[in-house]
């Protein structure tokens, strides 16, 4: 009987340990210091690392022999605006790094608010969450529909090429115009249908990097 409960304490103290360990891993905190922003996404810190915004896309601006999208500077300028020169706290949760090595952060100001949903909610943004999801979607996806709803930044710009239907993939949540060999290839189980562009956003699906929905 003695060895059982012994044996029952340990399991409790290890799960508790565990489970502490798991929320101090999803939920790092650091504060850092902005040195430059490279675009409305991503910035650099004082010793050079890079971060890239967790769970959105901000418009893109000229790179190399691509051409930048709408409000791409306006974007950029406002990440400057909030962001630049500053001392920011970091959160990150269990996606620590994009397949470029960036750090991937929710970026908060000193008086608390969040840098990725303010973008959001000022149109300067996309809300773009991965399939592992995200610790603040919900936040972001309400600041998605706010800034939609009325209108703001991205959302005052009718859509490039608009389509009749947009085909969304319910695993990777992204959506792609019918014609893109990305939306083609998944499979029936995953595809939904959406009517116009900000239908899809409003549920918190992101634009397919490739045929730019």
């Amino acid at each position: 009987m003695g060895t059982r409960a012994g044996l029952s304490i340990m399991t409790v103290v290890l799960v508790s340990i565990w489970f502490l360990a798991s929320i101090e891993f999803c939920f790092a905190e650091k504060s850092v210091f902005v040195r430059h922003v490279i675009d409305g996404d991503t910035i650099v810190l004082k010793k050079g690392t890079k971060v890239r915004y967790r769970g959105i896309n901000s418009p893109e601006i000229p790179h190399k022999d691509k051409t930048g999208e709408p409000l791409g500077w306006e974007a950029t300028k406002r990440n400057k605006q909030l962001v630049q020169g500053r001392l920011v706290r970091l959160v990150q949760d269990d996606e620590k790094r994009d397949r470029f090595g960036r750090l991937l952060a929710y970026v908060f100001l000193p008086d608390g608010r969040m840098v990725n949903e303010i973008l959001v909610r000022e149109g300067m943004a996309f809300v773009c969450f991965s399939e592992k999801g995200s610790s603040f979607s919900k936040r972001l996806l309400a600041a998605q529909r706010e800034a939609i709803d009325a209108g703001r930044g991205i959302w005052s710009i009718p859509p490039v090429r608009p389509e009749p239907y947009y085909v969304g993939n319910r695993k990777t949540l992204r959506f792609h115009r019918p014609s893109c060999p990305y939306g083609k290839k998944m499979s029936k189980s995953n595809r939904i249908i959406f009517k116009s562009r900000s239908d899809a956003c409003k549920e918190g699906f992101c634009r397919c990097k490739k045929c730019l929905p």
